[in-house]
């Protein structure tokens, strides 16, 4: 009852917010059928997601060779696995070659992460300017971009590791905020997805972590070094095993 309140609340709070979300899945409701799903990048990213379940599953050593084979096996499957769930659950056949069906519902899943990283847009936006119409125009700005909108019917690589960079900025500004553990925690777990989806996310992940070593660095010549640099670092330090256990779990071929 508590929690259905705490929804009600927030929905009430967040309105507007609420309101364009909903525009914006119906409007790709309307043109889903005008894009169509491209193989550029899917077959190769597929197999990986296909070879990382199937290790998961107990097959050993041959899924593992196959994580290897793959020429862009340095990608994560942290998304791809899901989608190739998400296929065999449909099609338990696992046709790929002339499945429209099953290449139509990857398409439909990466265009509602893609949605879901307006939100989050929004979200940051309204945490750095507290104006709500800022943060619309942010949204806007984001899911409007025609060469993006088109993308996120069909690309299951680029378009998901711009959505996690902006959720990861999401939860890295949240944590400096709030400088509290479980927020550098969960920092730490997005940036591992992150450099999961793509290495350059390690860009990020060293930001942080310069940015931990400053406020470290402060806390001792304001604070005498007492018990405030500790916490810092504590934090710090919490932030890079999250995102390194996270990363390792994440990504089989490791």
């Amino acid at each position: 009852m508590h929690s259905g309140r705490s929804v009600a609340r927030r929905l009430r709070r967040h309105w507007a917010l609420a309101a364009a979300g909903a525009l914006f899945l119906l409007a790709g409701a309307f043109a889903f059928d005008d894009y169509t799903p491209s193989t550029m990048d899917m077959r190769a990213l597929r197999a990986i997601g296909k070879a990382a379940l199937d290790y998961l599953a107990g097959d050993g050593e041959r899924a593992f060779e196959r994580l290897r084979e793959p020429s862009d096996r340095h990608y994560g499957a942290v998304l791809e696995a899901p989608l190739v769930l998400v296929e065999r659950t449909l099609d338990p056949k696992d046709d790929w070659g002339d499945d429209w069906g099953v290449r139509r519902i990857r398409g439909l899943l990466t265009h509602l992460f893609f949605l879901a990283g307006g939100v989050f847009s929004y979200l940051l936006a309204l945490r750095l300017f507290n104006n709500r119409l800022l943060a619309l125009a942010a949204m806007a700005l984001f899911l409007l971009h025609p060469r993006l909108y088109a993308h996120s019917f069909f690309n299951s690589k680029d378009v998901p590791f711009l959505v996690a960079f902006m959720i990861a900025l999401y939860l890295t500004h949240r944590a400096f905020r709030r400088e509290t553990l479980g927020a550098f925690l969960l920092c730490g777990v997005g940036i591992g997805l992150l450099v999961n989806l793509r290495v350059m996310g390690l860009a990020l992940f060293v930001a942080v972590l310069a940015l931990r070593a400053l406020d470290v660095a402060f806390s001792s010549q304001h604070n005498g070094g007492g018990r405030s640099w500790r916490a810092t670092a504590g934090t710090g330090g919490a932030f890079a095993l999250a995102a390194m256990l996270t990363y390792y779990a994440s990504l089989p071929v490791l």
